[in-house]
């Protein structure tokens, strides 16, 4: 397993919906097990302070309710995830689910439920004594006032959870995460090259999905063992079958280093948002274009959309302006990002499911021209020929002359 193979495996177990809750019950558990041995380092005045049945009440309360309330709390994201997918986009599904807050909170649930079990059968065993039990009415307390705490803030929790804005503001961050990457990475720490070399031996993929990510430490490693350099043809978010040629290589490769090279690529299924900027941008304009459909018709979203497209573009401009990449592996030659594909990824879209809705038409010119002002050499030519198309679209879609006549003033020359 690569070095990417291993953090992004990592990444997804600590993100998963399960992994919060098992943390939280091995904790309980632990704390359980260490009490009999906390509990000899008290004085021996505290022994007579706790009574058996004190605790004993304190644990029946929390069995016969934390687990009823853990099974409600999943039952309710649930349902917001439902209803996320069902007024954004499924794609934004993965995002919901790695809520800290409705994680932490059923995780307190879940973990309170199994302290609770294991507290009451060490109990029925005699496995506590005197001094045990003190070391567990206080553990007990400490998760009472661990699950009210919990449980007020699922509470504020609840009021927003699954609602359309939430998803845009979690795309929002999920989009920035990824630009900083970007904007901190741009050629995964090889060097920039605009036009596939002619010469060169080409390594194809042996799987169909995504990239995911690619392991650029172990292209430093072989071209400094090997003495070659490589050629990249693909970035994270490309779909890749066993045609495409993932790299050139500027001398041959035996077929162990070529089995090494394709495990630099992690290859799968799903797109995912954490090395794709663009798949960001993607799903962003799909919870716009869901918003602008018949059924929903919900031109506000959209606009909301095209601000948080906005936002995010402008900051990644500052943010690679400010940052000074680093070479790490001088010899790895890598396709810079396309500007006009990630502007069209922002825009193209919205332009076209909101070609007849005038308000949707003029924020999105007003949005194209804010960004070719706040970077024109970056932006500027990308930003110009989105706004002519969405114009082309808009004249079709307007009904009203008046309409295109107010929307051309806003189009940039």
């Amino acid at each position: 397993m690569t070095l990417s193979h291993a953090r992004l495996f990592a990444r997804r177990i600590f993100r998963s919906l399960w992994f919060t809750p098992a943390a939280y019950a091995l904790l309980a558990v632990a704390a359980l097990l260490l009490a009999p041995s906390a509990g000899r380092l008290l004085p021996d005045e505290f022994n007579e302070l706790i009574g058996l049945d004190g605790v004993d009440d304190l644990l029946d309360v929390l069995a016969s309710s934390l687990l009823a309330v853990a099974i409600f709390s999943l039952g309710i994201m649930v349902s917001s995830l439902q209803a996320a997918a069902s007024a954004a986009t499924p794609r934004a599904r993965p995002l919901l689910m790695q809520d800290r807050t409705a994680q932490n909170a059923i995780s307190v649930f879940i973990g309170g439920f199994i302290y609770a079990i294991v507290g009451t059968v060490g109990l029925a065993t005699s496995f506590f004594g005197a001094p045990a039990r003190v070391i567990l009415f206080m553990t007990t307390c400490l998760v009472i006032v661990s699950v009210i705490y919990a449980l007020l803030r699922w509470i504020g929790r609840l009021s927003n959870l699954g609602d359309v804005s939430e998803v845009v503001d979690l795309l929002e961050n999920a989009a920035d995460t990824a630009f900083a990457e970007l904007a901190r990475r741009p050629l995964l720490g090889g060097v920039a090259f605009e036009t596939m070399p002619d010469h060169g031996v080409p390594l194809r993929a042996e799987r169909f999905g995504f990239v995911q990510a690619i392991d650029d430490a172990l292209f430093s490693t072989i071209s400094a063992e090997q003495d070659m350099d490589f050629y990249l043809a693909v970035r994270p978010g490309t779909y890749v079958d066993s045609t495409t040629i993932l790299l050139k290589t500027s001398s041959a490769l035996d077929e162990e280093t070529a089995r090494s090279v394709r495990a630099a690529f992690v290859i799968s299924g799903d797109r995912t948002f954490e090395a794709d900027p663009r798949y960001c941008l993607i799903v962003l304009s799909e919870t716009a274009s869901k918003a602008l459909s018949a059924g929903i018709n919900d031109p506000g979203t959209a606009i909301d959309v095209l601000g948080t497209a906005l936002r995010v573009l402008a900051k990644w401009s500052s943010q690679a302006r400010e940052t000074v990449a680093s070479v790490t592996c001088p010899r790895l030659h890598v396709p810079p990002v396309s500007v006009e594909e990630m502007v069209g990824d922002a825009f193209r879209w919205i332009a076209r499911d909101g070609a007849g809705q005038l308000e949707v038409q003029i924020r999105l010119q007003k949005a194209l021209q804010s960004l070719a002002a706040h970077d024109p050499a970056h932006f500027g030519d990308a930003a110009r020929a989105m706004s002519h198309e969405a114009f082309a679209r808009a004249k079709i879609g307007l009904e009203l002359p008046a309409d295109v006549e107010m929307l051309e003033r806003f189009v940039l020359d």
